[in-house]
């Protein structure tokens, strides 16, 4: 346990010291663009969601509860135009498609797990929040 709470000391300190060298967190931050492109729940969780493996849209669909269809896909879209994710047609009838994370997407696996943990060490918290909001 006294390791763990020495590593987030440690990312902690390294994130205040690059953000110490950084003048502000304008457009031309690299933080603020990668924020920009995929810091959206529907993103968020579709990579999650990938990262049990090859799945297809109806399966992404029944795990991701409140997305629509529409925004579903246009979120693939988008993960498949920024390099994040690849599509496989099979030429069948009806045909079938599948949906894999590609080595850039799969490089999200470390900011994501941080951010799981996070959430799992702060559920109490946050799910008070969450249904505070929702209010």
């Amino acid at each position: 346990m006294r390791r763990l709470e020495r590593e987030k000391d440690e990312n902690f300190l390294k994130l205040k010291h690059s953000l110490l060298l950084k003048s502000s967190l304008d457009e031309s931050c690299i933080l603020n663009q990668s924020l920009s492109l995929i810091a959206n729940k529907w993103t968020l969780l579709i990579l999650m969601a990938l990262m049990q493996g090859t799945k297809r849209t109806n399966e992404l669909q029944k795990q991701i509860n409140g997305i629509s269809p529409k925004m579903l896909n246009e979120t693939l879209k988008k993960l498949i135009n920024y390099g994040m994710v690849k599509r496989k047609v099979y030429p069948e009838v009806p045909p079938r498609v599948e949906y894999d994370l590609t080595d850039f997407g799969i490089s999200t696996a470390n900011p994501l797990a941080v951010l799981l943990d996070w959430s799992v060490e702060w559920e109490n918290k946050l799910t008070k929040l969450y249904k505070k909001s929702k209010k």
